[in-house]
């Protein structure tokens, strides 16, 4: 029994080591996170020029800047920061480098920050603009308005701000998690008959 189970680990070990490895390629080959807390597995496929795939081989995962990204041992790789860098696979001596954007809003504005309506006026909007690290303007996310008083004012449509009754409102804007406010305030329509 132990020749037998010694013969069976000399013949995975003999596997390993005949196995070639001439490329690796990395399943993604590029790689954009917009958003912290969203992790993407990697695959590494180490490859011989005949095409054939080597099952055995495992490789070691790293990053050039971890201030950017991080890379477990398994390959989960995960955003940081904002800013570029590469993901590295490595078995031996092949290596594959795919690079890494991290795109994330710093800091969005809001304009108007205050807004005075009527009630039964039709829905108004506000002009949402949101930055990365470098102030570059992005414009492939998504806007999220919240009314804190529904009583006062409603959030309709494409984000309209719909004026309900009288008072004080709060609505808060937000793109990927980063936020601002607009103070609201709806005034009693003076044409408005009482019934």
């Amino acid at each position: 029994m132990r020749s037998a189970l010694a013969l069976a680990c000399f013949g995975s070990l003999l596997l390993v080591a005949c196995e070639k490895v001439d490329y690796i390629e990395i399943v993604p080959a590029d790689v954009e996170f917009k958003q912290a807390n969203n992790p993407l597995w990697l695959e590494a496929k180490c490859m011989a020029r005949n095409g054939a795939r080597a099952t055995q081989a495992r490789v070691k995962w790293s990053v050039n800047d971890p201030a950017v990204a991080t890379v477990s041992a398994k390959g989960q790789l995960s955003p940081v920061a904002s800013g570029e860098t590469e993901v590295i696979a490595t078995y031996r001596d092949v290596e594959a480098r795919v690079p890494v954007h991290v795109s994330f809003v710093e800091r969005i504005e809001v304009e108007p920050k205050a807004l005075t309506l009527k009630e039964g006026q039709e829905a108004a909007s506000v002009a949402v603009k949101a930055y990365g690290k470098t102030g570059k303007l992005i414009t492939d996310r998504s806007i999220g308005l919240v009314s804190k008083n529904k009583n006062v004012v409603q959030i309709v449509g494409n984000g309209g701000i719909l004026p309900l009754d009288p008072g004080e409102a709060t609505v808060e804007v937000s793109v990927d998690g980063v936020k601002q406010t607009v103070s609201v305030t709806v005034e009693k329509d003076a044409a408005k008959k009482k019934p």
